[in-house]
């Protein structure tokens, strides 16, 4: 340990490409005492802390910022000794971290300093700063950055030079055990359809990591694009600051939403976000601007008065599609404090560096993401069973055309070429995965490894007892899992109805933008559970054992899907580390026919109504109200055998804390 230091002043860059805005930085030093702290990340991204006298040097820095969800995001740096004053702190620090870190996770680095389970010497993190310039030199080449120092070197957040290399990097850090991590290097940048993406993976025990493959510059962000996207955010935000009276056609004082088209966009400064200037060019996965009576429609909130003053940030380039548009990930900040993360597909209409609204341009619903369950059986004591599965949930929308199901199937091939079958069952508002004996199934998600909550319990294999979901016949290993890429490619053919021939009438093609977590990793992760007096009264109510679908929850004449507990408490709860839901979703039957409901919710709820909503004309589940219009209470018989809570984290994988509510077939 080096004498206590002198008064430090440490200075540099928190950027991930973008600046790492809103972050607060924390300085840790040997000791395990916080010896400073900064203001609030600004826009440039430029830091400076004063450290407290008598701090001893080597110096761990965590910049953290904390979502309305309750997501965090870090990076970390190091500071080997006081002599050293610049300390830049950037995704590829946090892989300098990693790899200092005796378990590999970065964020660990400052408990380890503080045990005396590392040293962070001059020498081991120069050392460290070598290997990781091995592992990214071929995108080092391709950005002309092979000479500067990712932990002292000077950049600016502009989208040139190193930060063009931030931009076009993404590092992921998971921790798979308590005593090692999977890592992953990506490369962001233009993919032909169907191309795979560049990456190397390996566990923080990887003694010398592999090197990125070779990389074409032309196919990198092009300089200066991290600016052009924070400008479009901005202008985005601008345009949901207008006032709904000015936004929108047919708003008037005391209105809160009005129905309209594209067309109906009057304010100059959301017709400019879009392509062309006019709301009407925008087409995604089938979806036009405008708001229909059931609030439906690209950009709906724009025509509801609560949107004013909605804001979006911390964009992030995520990769250049074929027909050179590029997509970017974006965080979105609602007027009453929720927020979620999505992303969004944009054109530089002139070649003039503004970026506008284009989406893309698919005429029909898809979509692909990396899918985490816990599958709680929440009835009928059968809670020995809860399991764990991960894999990806394929979303194709049971799009209608008048009252009957515009698809005959679509035909999903993943980025190891396997092919999923999809088709329309029921009044489920998605698509099914078909298994091998030809039965369609109620779900969407492939579940590519499935384990026990109980770690002593290995079998039966929960394919063998839950028969009605879709399981892979021979589960990924743990190791497969980790392997997989994030940003794979999957191809999707449609077939409309009555299109019996082996030609699809239309293809596109989506990415996963994160890959499944091993079921270790997803062990690490927080769900938001149930309250434990709804999870009692459920299992109170729910038909018994030896009567007509036993463990489920039959509904009477017009009841509405509270999920809160009968004395009007809370749903559900949220703890420290575990991502809140944003949407609800209900999975049952009436008269043997599937059918699914959701609804979105505020990441601040903790109780929801879900309303009942009609799939088609031929639809029975929900209650005839006499006058032509149905619901939001449930026909009488109806009965709900599952429900799940859905959350969202900023690297965009998703998470069900799912409650089933049926008999498994148990040996």
């Amino acid at each position: 340990m080096t004498p206590p230091a002198a008064t430090v002043t440490l200075t540099g860059v928190a950027a991930t490409g973008a600046a790492f805005t809103g972050a607060v930085i924390t300085v840790i030093d040997s000791r395990g005492q916080t010896v400073g702290t900064s203001q609030p990340v600004g826009d440039t991204g430029s830091y400076s802390i004063t450290l407290s006298a008598g701090a001893v040097a080597p110096f761990v820095l965590v910049a953290t910022r904390t979502d309305a969800n309750g997501a965090n995001e870090t990076l970390v740096s190091v500071v080997p000794s006081a002599s050293t004053t610049t300390a830049n702190i950037t995704p590829i620090t946090t892989l300098i971290a990693s790899r200092l870190s005796p378990n590999g996770d970065p964020t660990q680095l400052d408990d380890a300093l503080a045990a005396g389970t590392v040293a962070i010497t001059p020498q081991a993190v120069a050392d460290t700063v070598t290997e990781v310039q091995a592992i990214l030199a071929p995108l080092l080449s391709a950005t002309g950055t092979d000479a500067v120092n990712p932990l002292t070197g000077s950049f600016s957040t502009d989208g040139t030079g190193y930060d063009r290399l931030l931009d076009s990097l993404a590092i992921t850090f998971i921790p798979a055990s308590t005593s090692s991590t999977n890592i992953e290097v990506s490369v962001k940048q233009a993919s032909a359809d169907g191309s795979q993406p560049t990456s190397v993976s390996f566990s923080s025990a990887t003694s010398t990591p592999p090197p990125l493959p070779t990389i074409d510059s032309a196919n990198l962000p092009a300089p200066g694009l991290s600016v052009q996207i924070a400008n479009f955010l901005q202008a985005l935000t601008t345009c949901y600051a207008v006032p709904f009276e000015q936004r929108v056609n047919g708003a008037t004082s005391g209105v809160n939403a009005v129905t309209g088209t594209a067309a109906d966009v009057i304010a100059p400064a959301c017709q400019n976000v879009f392509s062309g200037n006019d709301p009407a060019n925008f087409l995604n996965n089938g979806g036009r601007v405008g708001r229909d009576a059931s609030n439906n429609g690209a950009f709906s909130s724009l025509f509801r008065r609560a949107a004013t003053g909605a804001s979006f940030s911390q964009g992030a380039y995520e990769f250049t599609r074929g027909d050179g548009s590029i997509v970017i990930s974006y965080k979105n900040r609602a007027p009453d404090g929720a927020e979620s993360y999505d992303t969004f597909v944009l054109k530089d209409d002139n070649g003039n560096g503004v970026l506008r609204l284009i989406g893309n341009q698919y005429q029909y619903g898809g979509r692909v993401a990396a899918y985490h369950q816990r599958r709680n059986f929440i009835t009928l004591n059968q809670s020995a069973y809860d399991y764990y599965s991960t894999g990806y949930s394929i979303d194709i929308p049971n799009e209608q055309v008048s009252g009957s199901p515009r698809f005959d199937r679509v035909l999903v091939t993943t980025p190891n070429n396997s092919v999923l079958t999809f088709k329309p069952s029921g009044n489920s508002s998605f698509l099914g995965l078909v298994k091998a004996d030809s039965s369609i199934t109620g779900t969407s998600f492939v579940r590519l490894r499935s384990e026990y909550v109980d770690t002593t319990r290995t079998t039966p294999h929960p394919r063998d007892i839950d028969g009605t979901l879709f399981f892979v016949p021979t589960d990924r290993t743990e190791a497969d899992l980790a392997a997989a890429k994030t940003g794979g490619t999957w191809k999707f053919d449609y077939f409309l109805a009555g299109n019996a021939s082996a030609t699809p009438d239309a293809t596109q093609y989506y990415k996963n933008r994160a890959r499944a977590l091993t079921i270790g990793e997803l062990r690490t992760q927080g769900l938001a559970p149930l309250s434990p007096t709804l999870v009692a009264e459920i299992a109170a109510g729910a038909n018994p054992s030896g009567q007509p679908r036993p463990g489920q929850l039959t509904l009477g004449p017009n009841e509405l899907a509270v999920i809160g507990t009968d004395g009007g408490g809370a749903g559900w709860s949220v703890a420290s580390g575990q991502l809140p839901p944003t949407s609800i979703t209900l999975f049952g039957t009436l008269s043997g026919v599937r059918f699914t409901d959701s609804q979105t919710v505020s990441s601040t709820a903790r109780s929801a109504t879900v309303p009942c909503s009609r799939q088609s004309g031929s639809d029975t589940h929900c209650h005839s109200n006499g006058d032509g219009t149905y619901g939001p209470g449930f026909a009488d018989g109806a009965t709900l055998n599952g429900l799940h809570l859905f959350a969202r984290d900023p690297a965009g994988r998703e998470y069900a804390n799912f409650y089933a509510m049926y008999q498994l077939t148990l040996p």
